[in-house]
C-alpha cells in the first residue's frame, strides 16, 4: 500500500466500514424514533422499561434511555376497548438489543397500564412493523438468526398473534432468507 491511490482506497474502505458499524448500532433507534409519548401525551418509556427487564445502568451511563413507540392501537381482546401495542428494546452502548412488541390492555386505566403480552420474543428482531387486522397482531421485520452476526439480519420474519382469552398465541410465522 505505497501508492496514493491504494492509500485513498483503503481509507475509504475503513470510513465506510465505520459508518456501517455506527448505522447498525443506531438502527433500532432510527427505525423506532425517539418519542416515548403517544398522541395523548402519555409517556410509554417508563411503562415499557418495567416489562423489558433491562440491565440496570450505572449513574454515569448517559446512553441509557428507554425509547418506546406506539406502533398500533385496536381492539384485540373483543371487549370493544382498543389495546395499545408499544415497540421497544433495551438500550445498549454498542449494538442494538432485540425489538419486542408489548400489548397493553385498553380496559386498564392510564395510571396503571396492564401488560397483556410481549410478542416477538422468540426471534431477534432488529426492526419491526406492527399492524392490527381482524383482531390480530401482525409483526414483520428483519431478524438475526442463530447463524448470523448480530450486525446483520439474515431473515425477514412475519408473525401473527391472536388473543385466546388469557394470553396471546402465535398463530402463524413465515421466514424468508434475506440474500
Amino acid at each position: 500500500m505505497n501508492s496514493p491511490a491504494e492509500h485513498k482506497s483503503s481509507r475509504r474502505l475503513r470510513t465506510w466500514a465505520g459508518t456501517v458499524v455506527i448505522a447498525t448500532s443506531l438502527a433500532p433507534f432510527l427505525v423506532m424514533g425517539t418519542a416515548t409519548a403517544d398522541a395523548k401525551g402519555f409517556d410509554w418509556g417508563p411503562v415499557v422499561e418495567r416489562a423489558l427487564h433491562c440491565l440496570k445502568p450505572r449513574p454515569s451511563d448517559t446512553w441509557y434511555v428507554i425509547r418506546a413507540r406506539v406502533a398500533a392501537v385496536g381492539d384485540l381482546t373483543g371487549d370493544g376497548k382498543p389495546e395499545t401495542v408499544v415497540v421497544s428494546s433495551c438500550p445498549s452502548p454498542t449494538s442494538g438489543n432485540p425489538v419486542i412488541s408489548f400489548v397493553y390492555d385498553g380496559a386498564a386505566k392510564r395510571s396503571a397500564p396492564h401488560l397483556l403480552g410481549a410478542l416477538g420474543k422468540n426471534r431477534y428482531f432488529k426492526s419491526q412493523t406492527v399492524a392490527i387486522r381482524k383482531g390480530q397482531v401482525h409483526l414483520r421485520g428483519k431478524v438475526v438468526s442463530d447463524r448470523a452476526a448480530n450486525c446483520c439480519p439474515d431473515l425477514m420474519v412475519s408473525q401473527t398473534y391472536k388473543w385466546n382469552g388469557t394470553k396471546f398465541l402465535r398463530t402463524a410465522e413465515k421466514l424468508t432468507r434475506i440474500s
